[in-house]
């Protein structure tokens, strides 16, 4: 359903817009005017002191000693505010400051504009000449549109999307990405932290800038997805002078948060930082929050007099829980349900909730309700059968919170309530050490060798559980979603990179050539046991009303020492039964149930890995024509070898060692936990190529032309038949053996008379069941413009791009049927009850896919004055689909002229809707102007605009995007921001505040659960 603006509402759209607008018009004509004297005038102050500078240096400390002959050539000296990456080589006593080739040169940065990066080519480069789109969003922007967790990044990048359900879903790995976001169309899995992968916690506290290469980027960093590369690029240690700062952050929601940054030189060879914050914040849903410390010093040394080599070592400790809403309002057609789960309406049933107490000898005591239990999407698949709209949607409308119904039968719309369940959480500990050390022993060789040990512990209680309600409007079962799961993974990572540089005839030469291994070991931690043990500590558990089972098993209940008349008493005034304290709450008469005194917070190791990933790349960089023209040319291979499954049972006592799968009668399955043929997993020797290769030309030193092409790849795992190979009795050679056995030595499979398990497997293995699944690949071409003026005052990036994602690993449903496979869901071959009867044994896997994106995007960073600047972005992505898939039989097929009518319909919105969270369009821009000349000296206002298209929440009939299902984006939102700076007895501050969604929009970055309502954040900065 279209949203309906109000006069008024629109008329504020309108005049934020054309105040924004008014800005950026006013701002430009102004600086074509007056600007240049100013400039002028600011360039004579500056110059004036410098020197000044220079002469109050010079009479306080002794002359520096002579450079090295090796080093006689000096590089651009970087700017005081210098990144991390750009900390030069070289002490500040020293006169010359070597740049490493790995370091990005800072020295026209200012403000929001960033014009070199590493990220792209792991080399320091100047992004103007680099042949991809990359995009660098400096702290300054960061801090004014409160970014906060990685899906606030999306909201000012045009060709992304963001997701407002991110936050409670589970990390991401190698091979699955977190949450939906995506970049030019497709999700993001490579995060890096200082150009290593990172696996979970993306705290923004200790970030001094993030880069964004769009595109593949894989040559560089190795596997991902087509969309693109994110890399956090920490502050760390630095001989520049910079101030040290304190912030207090408060929000509207009565939330704290501090943050510390401070950095000294402690000598002339070493400096120290360290970066912290401490956050106990609340959010605008009823039991949201987020408690959170972390930590990161950072040591830089230059131990030698010449500056050639710096050693960096620094750790971060991060500690966060936090609960978010994960859910909103998406019952379009409520009253249709609740009158259907009365009635009986299109065949709906009309069971209603009860649960049975079994009593030894006597007759089980039966608690029944009146809450009907058919749930909502039966009755809208029973309301299309009836009615033959088969294409309805089930999700029309969403709204922020919930409806329930009070005491005095009052329909009460909240829109405070959180769908996440009361006492859900997840929790992050990270805790990460880096050391890297950086050395220049010749002009013409430089080198970076690095370590990082990543120890990550997630754990989610509750597992995201939602809180969803019946059809009466009264009761809600409050989902405990089977007590959570966790994980934990420790990696390791050591790379070393050589730059060879070599200049001749006219011609500058740069070759990488570099290393990277990663050793991992990941844990899944499995949900809680649940029994009736867990309901000794609720309300009701020692009281036989409301459990009948405590007068038979009082010990089970005794144990968490409830008092026996603690009961809840429902709206009616009866006692409450302590097994529906969850399943049937009742909100508008009882207190939110907390299900973390259901659940205990223990964990059962299910599943672990350890494998290895190696990796060697090149990278080239030349420059020809007097620097004109750039070419840029990389290739990288990487393998993975695994070759068990690593799971702690009861550590330290019971640890799984290597040998277990070939020794497997000395590891008794009733004594360690596991089995034969789950520790047998696929032996992987696995390998996979990147590379790319681009242009980029100066048709003038303000404009350049480029075009680039790359591939990638991401593993894909396990065979094309979908089990685990034998020897062993419960694996494929064990189903083979089970039908022979049934046949009397002999069975028949599709046609061919089968006598034994050797054979049947050279059958298998013909049909391909054996072969690994090949790895997923992805594509991108583009072409473009860079434009950079002499002044820096327009920096912008246009660009046009096809990305194709293909091989993606899927589940083969008819293949898997036991049409296709004899041997799934069998009851022919073999004997009931035996190995292998009516049970799926080949889960058969295709990778016959291919989505394809294609557009173009631009972005311009401008600052026409000193004291404006402004950053400006869209999107046209006009191509957003699945060009086939082995698994969906598309549109015109003799496979869909066959289909039923509901699977042509699902046919239908699959190939025809656009791929999910791909908004066609998105436009974003953000202004800052500072006053400089009236009493108000020195203020700072900022104004925004974010703008998208809709985007699919899912290509399936209950959110039919064809038939005017939901979909996400379609919104204008404005933000804005105002700062002032201030001393008091010699202390500079500055108090700034936000409003973000300053009109109060409804609308959804990405999914359906619904974006933040207007809310503001007012931070106090003293730097000294």
């Amino acid at each position: 359903m279209k949203k309906i603006m109000t006069i008024p509402a629109l008329r504020t759209r309108q005049a934020l817009a054309a105040t924004l607008a008014a800005l950026l018009t006013v701002s430009f004509a102004s600086g074509q005017t007056g600007d240049a004297a100013a400039l002028r005038r600011l360039q004579e102050e500056n110059a004036a002191l410098r020197k000044q500078l220079a002469e109050i240096e010079g009479r306080s400390r002794p002359a520096p000693a002579p450079a090295p002959a090796a080093a006689a050539t000096p590089a651009a000296r970087a700017t005081p505010a210098a990144t991390p990456a750009a900390t030069s080589m070289a002490t500040p006593e020293e006169g010359i400051t070597l740049l490493s080739p790995f370091e990005v040169n800072t020295e026209k940065d200012h403000g929001y504009l960033r014009t070199n990066a590493a990220t792209a080519t792991r080399i320091g480069m100047e992004i103007q000449k680099v042949p991809l789109n990359i995009s660098v969003i400096s702290r300054e922007f960061l801090d004014d549109t409160n970014v906060r967790s990685l899906t606030d990044l999306f909201r000012y990048t045009a060709a992304s999307a963001g997701d407002t359900r991110f936050a409670m879903r589970v990390p991401a790995n190698e091979a699955t990405p977190q949450g939906a976001f995506t970049m030019r169309g497709f999700s993001v899995n490579t995060l890096m932290r200082d150009g290593i992968f990172r696996y979970t916690a993306y705290s923004v506290d200790n970030v001094d800038r993030v880069e964004v290469v769009k595109g593949p980027a894989s040559v560089f960093f190795g596997q991902g997805y087509p969309g693109g590369v994110i890399n956090y690029i920490t502050k760390r240690a630095t001989f520049a002078k910079v101030p040290t700062s304190f912030a207090f952050l408060v929000d509207n929601n009565g939330g704290d948060k501090v943050k510390y940054d401070h950095n000294v030189v402690l000598s002339k060879k070493t400096a120290f930082r360290v970066v912290g914050a401490w956050e106990d914040t609340v959010g605008e849903r009823r039991f949201e929050y987020k408690k959170a410390f972390n930590i990161t010093p950072s040591f830089t040394v230059v131990p030698f007099e010449s500056g050639k080599v710096r050693v960096n070592v620094d750790f971060e400790y991060l500690k966060e829980r936090f609960n978010y809403n994960d859910y909103d309002w998406i019952y379009s057609d409520f009253a249709g349900w609740q009158s259907a789960a009365r009635t009986g309406q299109y065949g709906t049933s009309t069971a209603t909730l009860s649960n049975s107490i079994a009593i030894p000898g006597g007759t089980p005591v039966v608690q029944a309700t009146t809450t009907p239990t058919v749930a909502y999407a039966t009755y809208i698949n029973n309301k299309r059968i009836a009615t033959g709209n088969l294409s309805l949607p089930a999700y029309t409308v969403v709204k922020r919170g919930g409806y329930y119904i009070d005491k005095s039968n009052a329909t009460i719309y909240d829109e405070a309530f959180n769908f996440t369940s009361r006492g859900s959480w997840s929790d992050n500990e990270v805790k990460v050490a880096t050391a890297s050390i950086d050395f220049v022993p010749f002009t013409w060789l430089s080198g970076r060798a690095a370590w990082v040990r990543d120890v990550s512990n997630f754990n989610n209680f509750g597992n995201s559980a939602v809180t969803t309600p019946y059809a009466d409007g009264v009761h809600w079962n409050v989902g405990l979603s089977a007590g959570g799961s966790g994980y934990y993974r420790e990696t390791k990572t050591s790379l070393i990179d050589l730059v060879f540089q070599h200049d001749r005839w006219g011609t500058k030469n740069k070759l990488l050539i570099g290393g990277q291994k990663s050793d991992w070991r990941q844990l899944y931690l499995g949900k809680a046991a649940a029994s009736d043990v867990n309901l000794a500590f609720l309300p009701g558990a020692r009281n036989a009303t409301s459990n009948p089972d405590y007068p038979v098993n009082p010990k089970v209940y005794d144990f968490g020492g409830v008092p026996v008349n603690q009961v809840i008493r429902q709206r009616d005034g009866t006692i409450k039964p302590v097994r529906q304290i969850y399943t049937n709450w009742d909100p508008g008469a009882e207190i939110s149930p907390d299900i973390s005194v259901y659940w205990q917070d223990d964990r059962n190791a299910l599943d672990g890995y350890r494998p290895t990933i190696q990796s060697m790349y090149a990278n080239y960089q030349g420059s020809f024509l007097n620097d004109r023209l750039t070419v840029l040319a990389g290739y990288r291979e990487e393998k993975r070898w695994e070759r068990w499954q690593d799971q702690s049972n009861n550590f330290p006592w019971y640890i799984f060692t290597a040998d277990m799968i070939t020794n497997p009668g000395a590891y008794p399955e009733d004594v360690w936990g596991h089995s034969k043929a789950y520790q047998q997993t696929i032996p992987l020797d696995q390998k996979g190529r990147s590379s790319t290769a681009g242009l980029s030309f100066a048709l003038t030193k303000q404009v350049n032309v480029y075009a680039s092409a790359s591939r990638l790849f991401k593993f894909n795992s396990g065979n094309v038949g979908g089990f685990f190979p034998g020897p062993g009795l419960s694996d494929e050679l064990g189903v083979y053996q089970s039908a022979l056995d049934f046949g009397g030595g002999r069975f028949t499979y599709q046609g061919q008379v089968i006598t034994s398990v050797a054979q049947a497997k050279q059958v298998m293995e013909a049909k391909g069941a054996y072969a690994q699944i090949k790895n997923e690949a992805g594509t991108n071409v583009e072409f473009g413009a860079k434009l950079s003026t002499t002044d820096n005052r327009i920096v912008g990036t246009l660009s046009f791009f096809r990305g194709e994602r293909s091989n993606q690993k899927l589940d083969d449903g008819a293949k898997q049927s036991n049409l296709e496979e004899p041997f799934n869901f069998s009851t022919t071959l073999f004997a009931p009850g035996t190995y292998g009867y009516n049970t799926r044994n080949f889960r058969w896997r295709t990778t016959d896919l291919k989505n394809r994106i294609e557009g173009t995007e631009a972005e311009v960073i401008w600052s026409p004055r000193r004291n404006f600047q402004a950053v400006i972005n869209g999107s046209w992505l006009w191509t957003a689909k699945t060009v086939f898939d082995k698994t969906r039989a598309a549109p015109g097929s003799a496979a869909y002229t066959a289909s039923s009518a509901a699977a042509k319909i699902a046919s239908d919105i699959y190939y025809n809707a656009r791929l999910e969270n791909v908004p066609e369009y998105r436009l974003n821009a953000f202004g800052k102007y500072t006053l400089t000349d009236t009493v108000a000296r020195g203020a700072a206002l900022g104004l925004g605009m974010r703008y998208s298209s809709k985007a699919v929440v899912s290509r399936s009939v209950d959110w039919n995007p064809l038939a005017g299902g939901y979909q996400s984006g379609d919104y204008v939102v404005f933000d804005a921001t105002i700062g002032y700076p201030w001393e008091i007895f010699g202390y500079r501050l500055t108090t700034s505040l936000g409003v973000y969604n300053l009109l109060d929009e409804k609308y959804s970055e990405g999914s359906f659960a619904q974006s933040p309502a207007r809310n503001w954040l007012m931070t106090g900065t003293v730097r000294f």
